[in-house]
């Protein structure tokens, strides 16, 4: 028997090798020649220890898995909390002195603060206003005719959107320019234009 083997304790809940009482005698039964009944012993021995190694792996894999699922957003969420605490504060601070303007201060700087924590985690703001719109990171909810823009134009965000490390976890939500004279509108006209999701129909 190896260190390895000597060594061997599962965990709680996990399991113990097995063994049966006939393992000596099968040398006997299956007539190898008895200078190997000894290699065929060892050998049965360290394959129910490889078996119940590996039992005990699947078991802590899916412990570990489980563990995984319900604390993998632990680091997100302790980054979070200074921002409730500063929320909390600027309420409080602004029920005493009576007045909204440090609420609206505090709650700003807190919002700049933890959009600055939440791209440590690979999260992105999309920018949209002025630009032209794209189906891949923009959806339409609105077209309004502008004189002076550009058909396409993205005249307002109605929703931000939001990248993380670079795929589209949201798109934004967005009014579009149409142009007012109907000859220059045909990018956007019924059956050609993007859909409220940015597709294209």
């Amino acid at each position: 028997m190896t260190d390895k083997e000597k060594d061997f304790s599962p965990e709680p809940g996990e399991v113990e090798p097995e063994f049966t009482g006939d393992d000596e005698a099968a040398g006997q039964t299956t007539g190898i020649r008895p200078d190997l009944e000894d290699e065929v012993a060892r050998l049965r021995t360290r394959l129910a220890y490889l078996a119940a190694e590996f039992d005990n792996y699947r078991k802590r894999s899916a412990r570990e898995k489980e563990s995984v699922v319900a604390f993998g957003n632990e680091r997100l969420l302790r980054a979070i909390l200074p921002f409730l605490d500063n929320l909390e504060r600027a309420i409080s601070q602004a029920g005493a002195v009576g007045s909204a303007e440090p609420l609206i201060e505090g709650v700003r700087l807190t919002y700049d603060h933890f959009l600055a924590e939440l791209g440590k985690f690979g999260l992105t703001q999309i920018a949209a206003e002025g630009e032209m719109f794209d189906p891949n990171l923009h959806e339409a909810i609105a077209m309004v005719p502008w004189e002076g823009k550009t058909e396409g134009t993205v005249l307002a965000e109605n929703r931000k959107g939001y990248l993380l490390n670079g795929r589209l976890l949201r798109p934004v939500q967005v009014t579009v320019a149409q142009s007012s004279r109907p000859a220059d509108s045909g990018a956007f006209e019924e059956g050609n234009g993007p859909d409220r999701n940015g597709r294209e129909s």
